[in-house]
């Protein structure tokens, strides 16, 4: 894998949950609190997704969901394929067991190109 390949599969991947909580220059207590809220409700809403649908149905991995996208193009930075990973993929990961993580892996090892991917998805 090429640098620049290698570089766009790192950037297509670092999860919008990885963003701080900190207060940003100015913005007023009320929109940081409304923005926490916000932050509070999305992480319920993918607890409860993760509860009633991927523990019992684990998403398939994007390379099989998506098989004509190449892992270094756009199509994982933005739409239908940064949404599945983002809402889907990364839930999974975020809330599955040590045990139920390495059950997956074992069922889908990556392909060359998604090299390294597992470590990206266990952030």
């Amino acid at each position: 894998m090429n640098i620049y390949k290698a570089l766009a599969l790192i950037l297509m991947l670092i999860p919008i949950s990885s963003m701080g909580s900190e207060k940003q220059a100015n913005t007023t207590d009320e929109q940081q609190d409304k923005y926490l809220e916000h932050r509070a409700a999305w992480e319920k809403m993918l607890r409860e997704r993760y509860d009633k649908e991927l523990k019992h149905n684990p998403p398939i991995p994007p390379w099989i969901k998506f098989p004509d996208y190449h892992p270094s193009e756009i199509f994982w930075r933005m739409g239908d394929g940064e949404s599945y990973i983002s809402d889907y993929v990364f839930t999974y990961f975020k809330y599955a067991s040590k045990a139920e993580i390495n059950a997956y892996k074992i069922k889908y090892p990556a392909p060359a190109d998604w090299g390294g991917i597992y470590k990206r998805f266990e952030h």
